[in-house]
């Protein structure tokens, strides 16, 4: 079957794409977050609620996982004038640890890349909270911390990292969830389990959302890319955040199709 790939037009959906309801306050909903200089924006698609809470997951992503990479990329922000100057780099000499400020472009930059098991969906594995995560690193530009390590003549050079592996779980979700709706719009969408964990109300996250563990699905260029593809009447997507850097790729499953869409002239996977 075809892999879809998420257009570029900005559609008009009219209700909050995660709890359904209509009328004033639908706001914009950027599905790969604008912090992450997100290119796919839906119109009239999300309640103020709903919308503070995938804010909240988010910030987590945004601010404790990837705030380095977003400075030293000068990836745009809402709050341009609090930007940081310098970041924080913890260095270690025969056992006592101290912190120093660097500039942006003297920063030791490495993508935090959060690795999961393949969904649960697929393996058959039982619903349960949480997700099992392993953390790995690709540096991006600046020095290795190797340099650094001997520029300072430390034993040790790194960076603190605090950061929710379910909120980012929940943010990949989102995404998916996001750009699915951006290319099918939300008739398939009916029943879909993924709305319960974007909004906190399912703690299974693991059971929907995993890494990607085939051939590589999206291309390594650009910065981010998405496929949108079927299974039976499932739909998932695979999402390559960072995608130039060779960053992996996840897999979200998003559930049955709703059966009419399905069996409707604009099923697209024929």
């Amino acid at each position: 079957m075809v892999d879809l790939p998420v257009p570029s037009n900005a559609p008009d959906i009219g209700e909050c794409i995660y709890c359904g309801v209509t009328g004033n306050g639908l706001g914009k909903e950027h599905a790969i977050p604008y912090g992450l200089n997100g290119p796919w924006t839906l119109l009239r698609a999300s309640c103020p609620r709903c919308a503070d809470i995938t804010h909240r997951f988010e910030r987590d992503t945004l601010r404790s996982l990837l705030l380095p990479v977003r400075t030293v990329l000068a990836m745009q922000t809402r709050r341009p004038k609090l930007r940081q100057s310098s970041l924080a780099l913890v260095l270690e000499s025969n056992g006592i640890q101290r912190t120093i400020q660097v500039p942006p472009n003297d920063y030791p930059l490495y993508l935090p890349t959060p690795l999961f098991p393949r969904p649960g969906y697929l393996t058959g594995a039982p619903q349960l909270p949480g997700i099992s995560t392993e953390l790995k690193f690709l540096h991006l530009t600046g020095p290795s911390l190797e340099d650094v390590i001997h520029r300072y003549a430390s034993d040790f050079a790194g960076a603190r990292l605090n950061f929710s592996p379910i909120d980012f779980a929940r943010t990949l979700a989102k995404i998916a969830f996001t750009a699915a709706v951006y290319t099918l719009g939300l008739a398939p969408f009916t029943q879909t389990p993924i709305r319960r964990v974007i909004l906190g109300e399912d703690p299974s996250v693991s059971h929907w959302v995993g890494s990607w563990h085939g051939e590589p699905i999206n291309e390594a260029k650009g910065l981010h890319a998405m496929k949108i593809r079927a299974s039976g009447t499932d739909i998932h997507v695979v999402l390559r955040l960072f995608a130039q850097f060779g960053a992996p790729e996840y897999h979200i499953v998003l559930g049955p199709a709703d059966p009419e869409f399905a069996n409707s002239d604009v099923w697209p996977w024929k």
